[in-house]
């Protein structure tokens, strides 16, 4: 585990999860510009977009976070502690979602057209900050006795090693949904696609990661928000496909 990436002194440190976070948002960044630049659309856009679902990301991975880990006297009693750790990516997902329609209103932009364009960049950004969870050892998953199991400081055993595994689906997720964008697909199916296949991952993932139990007996509180993933864009996806494979025939 190396939650510090790099120590300069004087309280000056740099943490691992909060430069690959950046890194993240910035990789996302430069993919979004490609995309406006490819479809000529408002090169102010991935400026707007990226800031605003940067704010949102983080308030609704912070909100969500403390909900799930803090009681509000706890939270009350050291609100420093609670403030300066831990994020919720379920959570940041929902911010982002708020932060689309927010600019997809303010800009007279469809919704469904910034989706398709921030979709990939979202799932490479998920990716990268994935690595940041795996130095800074949190989002671990459950025992584990194969050859690639890993052991953070905080724990005697080896686990799997989640993070990773989410890195890897993610870059592949990403890999084809770059191969498919250019493609004369519907508006709302690069995103669909996109997304129904991240919450069926999400979904999966979580039976061996240490994890937060939802209200349902063996399921966590990411996998019920996955499954409205799932849920909310299979719907879209199945209405979209009959224009799709019509168009194939």
């Amino acid at each position: 585990m190396y939650p510090v990436l790099l120590n300069l002194g004087d309280n000056l440190v740099l943490y691992s999860y909060s430069v690959f976070l950046a890194l993240g948002y910035l990789v996302a960044y430069f993919v979004v510009s490609s995309e406006t630049n490819r479809s000529k659309m408002d090169p102010s856009l991935p400026s707007i977009l990226l800031l605003a679902c940067f704010i949102a990301g983080l308030l609704g991975a912070k909100i969500l976070f403390l909900y799930q880990n803090a009681t509000l006297t706890e939270f009350l009693s050291n609100p420093a502690l609670y403030l300066v750790s831990g994020y919720s990516s379920v959570g940041g997902l929902a911010g982002v979602f708020c932060a689309l329609a927010i600019v997809s209103k303010a800009r007279k932009t469809d919704f469904q057209v910034l989706l398709d364009l921030l979709c990939p960049a979202l799932i490479l950004g998920y990716a990268i900050g994935r690595i940041g969870c795996f130095l800074n050892g949190c989002d671990y998953g459950t025992v584990c006795s194969l050859p690639w199991a890993v052991s953070f400081s905080e724990r005697i055993v080896n686990v799997h090693p989640t993070q990773l595994y989410d890195t890897l689906c993610m870059v592949l997720l990403f890999i084809f949904l770059w191969k498919i964008r250019t493609k004369n697909y519907p508006v709302g199916f690069i995103s669909a696609v996109g997304f129904v296949i991240l919450g069926v991952q999400r979904f999966l993932i979580e039976f061996i990661r240490e994890t937060t139990p939802s209200f349902i007996e063996g399921l966590s509180q990411a996998q019920l928000a996955a499954l409205l993933l799932v849920a909310v864009f299979g719907i879209r996806l199945f209405q979209l496909s009959g224009r799709v494979f019509g168009k194939q025939m």
